[in-house]
């Protein structure tokens, strides 16, 4: 590691000087004609004056806290199934607590509980086994630590329960190749009051049973009235091949 990153990286631990570093980097993106997530979430969820931002799979925090640094200033609800990533989410976002609700459970296609594979590296821990992909390109840190039971809940089941007037949602989802269960888990939510959609998509096989991008786009575009709006900068193995990217669909109203 240089100096410089060395030194970037120590500015990114102190709030001040982190929101202006990603606020020029966004800039600069912005110059180089690649459009910063983050920021364009954030400007969405105003534009579709969204009243709860959904983090599926929050981990340790660090990636909703950019969202909320970016602007996405609604109340928040937060899943993940490790109750030590909520413990560390907790802290990583405890000046935001108030806005913030935090559920110990694994968004799923189904209520009530199933197998979850905890990785060495938490964040490629997943509902699904690993597939070649993994084995291949990241042996090391999708290696598993252990094989839990974990808490499953149904978007469209929590979102009843919930008790929400008027919902409209903006969800950014991150659950290592189960995005197909999150999302067949809420239809009815995603037709209803979900405006925009921020997920991963596997491009190689990666997990057991993964939604491919193609699946993605039938259950988004074809059953829940989404459109494609951005596709983001590849994640490359060692090799140089593309393994993964980020995707947003959003409601046709959102387009521009």
């Amino acid at each position: 590691m240089s100096i410089i990153q060395h030194i970037y990286l120590q500015l990114l631990e102190f709030g001040p000087s982190r929101r202006r570093l990603r606020r020029l980097r966004a800039l600069m993106q912005g110059w180089a004609g690649y459009t910063d997530p983050y920021y364009e979430i954030a400007k969405l969820t105003k534009l579709a004056d969204a009243n709860l931002f959904v983090d599926i799979g929050c981990h340790d925090g660090r990636t909703l806290r950019r969202f909320i640094e970016s602007g996405v200033h609604t109340d928040v609800v937060a899943f993940d199934p490790l109750p030590g990533n909520i413990e560390k989410a907790k802290r990583t976002l405890s000046a935001y607590a108030d806005s913030i609700q935090f559920v110990q459970a694994a968004m799923s296609d189904e209520d009530g509980e199933a197998k979850f594979y905890q990785n060495v590296n938490d964040q490629t821990s997943s509902l699904l086994e690993n597939e070649k992909g993994n084995i291949n390109s990241f042996k090391v840190e999708t290696q598993h630590q252990a094989v839990l039971r974990v808490p499953t809940v149904k978007l469209d089941t929590w979102m009843r329960e919930s008790g929400i007037e008027d919902p409209r949602l903006v969800i950014k989802c991150d659950t290592q190749g189960a995005e197909g269960k999150v999302i067949a888990g809420g239809l009815k939510s995603f037709g209803d009051c979900v405006h925009a959609f921020y997920g991963e998509v596997m491009l190689g096989e990666m997990y057991e049973g993964q939604a491919s991008f193609q699946d993605l786009r039938q259950l988004l575009e074809h059953e829940c009235g989404m459109v494609l709006k951005n596709i983001y900068p590849c994640m490359h193995d060692a090799r140089g091949e593309a393994v993964q990217m980020d995707v947003l669909w959003v409601k046709r109203d959102y387009l521009r």
